[in-house]
């Protein structure tokens, strides 16, 4: 005789499940979004918009999403969170890093180990401004943003109680920083490098997807805004807000929020997007878009700087994303959470 009980219990637990899975397969086909873009911008420019800057605000956004869920709805404890990241992030980098400074040796990228170190320790993004740029290792800037975005989310978390609370002060960080690059930008004249690969600048784009997603969490959202189309509306605006014409400040003034809100709507777009975005081949992209990312850089600035044919240089890319994907990345996380 079935145990109906027990039954049950199963069906909305085998339910939650498949929507647990749905969800991170649309959310990893957003990062195979991402770095799609980022490719298309370095290796195929589209003219009148920064598809290679556009992507790297879409991994911002869902950043600050995912760790909105992490720390502050799952309440993960911090201890295993910085693990996580670490085993996430630091083997491919190291490698990255090591393998480029002796592979491009004698080119015209070629880095020391000064600026690996920087790269190495997350304050490329302030080096690169202050003291010198190494081609190779310019992408670096926005993980350097990301890391410490971890460690500001990870702090306020622990410092600050009350949901409430949380909301209010990231964005109210999230409108000081939005301010000081329009500010830099526009009354400072200073360049879109300088300006925008600061952190106290560019966090803006992670700290406010991370407190749209507790206001939807807390159901604090306008009720229009949990709709199908949203989603897809907030995207299009962003990406229309990112054209060449568009003065930069108003990228991360208008844009930015319109992509925190586009990847937070999500879990309402069903669907066409959803779809697309948990087809296998964005997903893939997603699971690979770390290393790619990594990979994609020396490659795009012989392309970029020497105009070398760019269809065997992002195959080249390719090549060394998937050997690093799985031969370094995959394997060193994996051990890494087991034994560590």
């Amino acid at each position: 005789m079935t145990d109906i009980s027990a039954t049950a219990g199963v069906l909305p637990r085998a339910a939650a499940d498949r929507a647990a899975r749905t969800r991170l397969a649309y959310l990893d086909g957003w990062r195979g979004l991402s770095i799609a873009l980022v490719l298309i911008g370095h290796f195929f420019p589209v003219p009148g918009i920064n598809l290679g800057v556009l992507g790297v605000e879409f991994f911002f956004v869902l950043s600050g999403r995912l760790m909105g869920e992490i720390l502050f709805i799952e309440r993960f404890p911090l201890k295993k969170f910085f693990k996580r990241r670490f085993s996430r992030i630091y083997p491919a980098l190291l490698v990255f890093v090591i393998a480029a400074m002796v592979g491009l040796s004698g080119t015209f990228i070629a880095f020391k180990w000064k600026a690996a170190l920087t790269a190495l320790t997350f304050t490329y993004n302030y080096a690169g401004i202050l003291i010198n740029r190494a081609g190779a290792l310019d992408h670096i800037w926005s993980l350097a943003i990301e890391e410490h975005s971890y460690v500001i989310l990870a702090l306020i978390s622990v410092v600050v109680s009350g949901r409430t609370n949380v909301v209010r002060l990231l964005v109210a960080l999230s409108l000081l920083a939005m301010a000081n690059g329009a500010i830099s930008y526009w009354a400072f004249g200073m360049d879109y490098e300088t300006s925008y690969w600061r952190t106290d600048v560019h966090i803006a784009s992670i700290l406010l997807s991370a407190a749209i997603c507790l206001l939807k969490a807390d159901g604090r959202l306008p009720a229009f805004l949990r709709n199908r189309h949203v989603a897809l509306a907030a995207a299009a605006g962003a990406v229309l807000l990112f054209l060449d014409p568009v003065p930069t400040p108003v990228h991360y003034l208008l844009g930015v929020p319109l992509l925190a809100l586009a990847v937070n709507m999500l879990d309402f777009a069903g669907g066409y997007l959803t779809g697309l975005l948990s087809s296998r081949p964005m997903v893939m992209l997603g699971l690979w878009s770390y290393s790619l990312y990594l990979w994609q850089q020396p490659f795009y600035k012989f392309v970029y700087d020497r105009d070398v044919t760019p269809i065997p240089m992002l195959a080249a890319v390719f090549a060394c994303a998937l050997a690093s994907y799985y031969i370094v990345e995959k394997p060193a996380r994996g051990w890494l959470n087991r034994n560590w």
